[in-house]
């Protein structure tokens, strides 16, 4: 697989994925809206602790808990790298994020792409740059609370899977009777289908 790069790519560091939900399931509740920003604020914390270590913190520029975790390791002073589902001269997906795509760049980290450079954001493309957030981390935390049962499902299924099969430390933060607390490997339960 050729990767395209705007920016530096960090080689000489090490790298963390903190990938999660986009947003809760339509029509949701306003106790699982209240959840989501928990569990943002929870992705934030973390990517400025792992900022502030020098640890390079990798996500996928989606809204929600990869926008928390990017915005995150820039206000501690990190180092963050966007694996995004688009190519490198189409338009940034989604639009709301185009100043922390150009942030990211400014501030000393990279964009990745997989796919030609005009190639937009489309349902198969999100799926495959999951595949590629899982190979270019070391360890992949899922940050979301998936209520009711804690099953990991939507697209954060697809790096966990990935992170599994390539035998990547995976950690699951989610909150259970108001604390959170953190699964790993074989304790992460992922949706099948």
């Amino acid at each position: 697989m050729k990767l395209n790069f705007l920016g530096k790519f960090p080689y000489d560091k090490q790298i963390i994925a903190i990938i999660g939900p986009r947003r809760p399931a339509p029509g949701c509740s306003p106790l699982e809206m209240q959840q989501h920003q928990r569990d943002c604020a929870m992705a934030y914390k973390l990517a400025g602790e792992a900022a502030k270590k020098g640890i390079v913190v990798l996500s996928g520029l989606a809204s929600g808990i990869d926008t928390a975790a990017h915005w995150g390791c820039l206000d501690a002073g990190g180092i963050t790298v966007a694996v995004v589902p688009f190519g490198l001269q189409s338009a940034v997906f989604p639009a709301e994020n185009q100043f922390l795509y150009q942030n990211i760049v400014t501030r000393g980290g990279c964009i990745v792409s997989q796919f030609d450079p005009d190639q937009p954001a489309v349902k198969w493309t999100f799926v495959a740059r999951d595949k590629t957030q899982a190979l270019l981390s070391e360890k992949i935390l899922v940050v979301g609370t998936f209520s009711p049962d804690g099953v990991i499902t939507g697209g954060t299924k697809h790096c966990a899977r990935w992170a599994r099969k390539m035998a990547k430390p995976l950690y699951h933060y989610r909150e259970n009777n108001g604390h959170y607390v953190v699964l790993r490997d074989a304790d992460v339960q992922i949706e099948d289908n």
